[in-house]
């Protein structure tokens, strides 16, 4: 079509087209945009219905589990005469077949007396001769008194501070470690159920119990 051989009316009437088709397109988008926003808003509202209803039975199963293994728990401490008193327990069948292992994981946590401890151990370090053995002491010890980014020392250094000062024999060292060792109080965490299974290979496999793991 050749623009140039148009009438005026007839540029009009091509005009009023283009624009009608623009327009019609425009809504045509806008409406399949908006069908997608209420098919995003419906899928999104009956997920989490589903997954709801699956958090509240995986709770109910939880404590479940957890109940019926405190009575157990208690039937063993009276049976064996022992308190136990541990962070988890493992149960299995006799054929060795299934395993539940339940418990509570913890975090490092102290009370403020901790810092008592640490000011303590540095007074020690300071009295220290600049010789290189000296020096090799006090920078392994500042390496392990150095705070996580919680603010908590981590207990596993604590237990290396503690043969260091029991190595070292000094009292006030030694005194600084207790007063850290004291300051602990682990903060439980969350509770955690883990399930093996033999398969027919007789090796172990692990039971998912989160979605993530599925």
């Amino acid at each position: 079509m050749n623009l140039d051989n148009l009438t005026p009316e007839q540029m009009a009437q091509l005009k009023q087209r283009i624009d009608a088709k623009e327009k019609a397109n425009k809504a045509r988008i806008q409406a399949d945009r908006e069908a997608y926003s209420e098919l995003v808003d419906e899928t999104v509202r009956s997920m989490v219905e589903r997954l709801q209803k699956l958090s509240k039975e995986m709770a109910a199963v939880k404590a479940g589990v957890f109940a019926a293994f405190d009575s157990i728990i208690q039937t063993k401490e009276e049976l064996f005469k022992v308190k136990i008193n541990r962070k988890s327990d493992t149960f299995s069948t006799r054929d060795g077949q299934m395993t539940i292992s339940l418990g509570y994981r913890t975090l490092d946590a102290y009370d403020n007396t901790v810092d008592a401890g640490i000011a303590k151990v540095k007074e020690y370090l300071a009295t220290l001769a600049k010789d290189d053995n000296s020096a090799a002491l006090v920078e392994t010890v500042m390496s392990l008194l150095v705070k996580n980014r919680k603010g908590e020392l981590k207990a596993s250094r604590v237990l290396e501070l503690q043969k260091l000062a029991e190595k070292s024999g000094d009292p006030d060292f030694m005194e600084g470690i207790s007063i850290i060792k004291d300051a602990y109080k682990p903060a439980k965490s969350g509770q955690f159920i883990t399930v093996t299974i033999k398969n027919d290979e007789g090796k172990d496999e692990n039971l998912p119990l989160s979605i993530g793991a599925m």
